[in-house]
């Protein structure tokens, strides 16, 4: 007996970025997203897609621009200093679309790795053997995805209609 399974085009896409960045399974996948991805895609999306904001940077400048090592290493630092102003907030009044894209691909990948330093199960990204550059790539590409499903709305519906309400609230 065969089973067919018709996957919509999201489910698709959702296992082959899984896929992508080492997950067994798109559970996995989700299950990061909401331990470490999902507060920095929000504060993406205030601050930059709710704005109207719709440049994407050139991805090779983007991974020259961004120094994952350091850059990464000075937000654990603040973090461990408990400066979270400095982190959660930074002044942003003169960023351009790559200083966006730079925090939120910091932002993940720090709080990965510092999260997995003290033994929390939803780090993975921090267990990966890629170089900074790899892991920049595959983040900037997942930002470019989630920014698509962001756009797309809910859903494989030929009318989309997006549900989902983000609060954007200056504090």
């Amino acid at each position: 007996m065969t089973q067919v399974i018709n996957l919509s085009a999201t489910a698709r896409s959702r296992r082959r970025m899984a896929a992508r960045l080492g997950f067994e399974s798109v559970r996995d996948l989700e299950s990061w997203e909401e331990e470490i991805v999902l507060d920095h895609f929000a504060n993406f999306i205030c601050d930059y897609l709710a704005m109207g904001y719709t440049v994407q940077p050139d991805k090779r400048e983007l991974v020259g621009y961004i120094d994952l090592d350091n850059a990464v290493e000075k937000r654990i630092e603040m973090l461990e200093e408990k400066r979270f102003e400095m982190v959660l907030d930074p002044d942003k009044s003169e960023w351009t679309a790559k200083d966006h894209y730079k925090q939120f691909v910091i932002g993940v990948v720090a709080d990965d790795i510092w999260l997995g330093r003290y033994g929390v199960d939803g780090a993975c990204i921090c267990k990966r053997e890629w170089t900074a550059k790899e892991t920049t790539i595959k983040m900037v590409r997942f930002l470019e995805f989630l920014v698509q499903e962001w756009a797309d709305g809910p859903g494989d519906v030929p009318q989309r209609e997006k549900t989902a309400r983000v609060q954007c609230t200056p504090i």
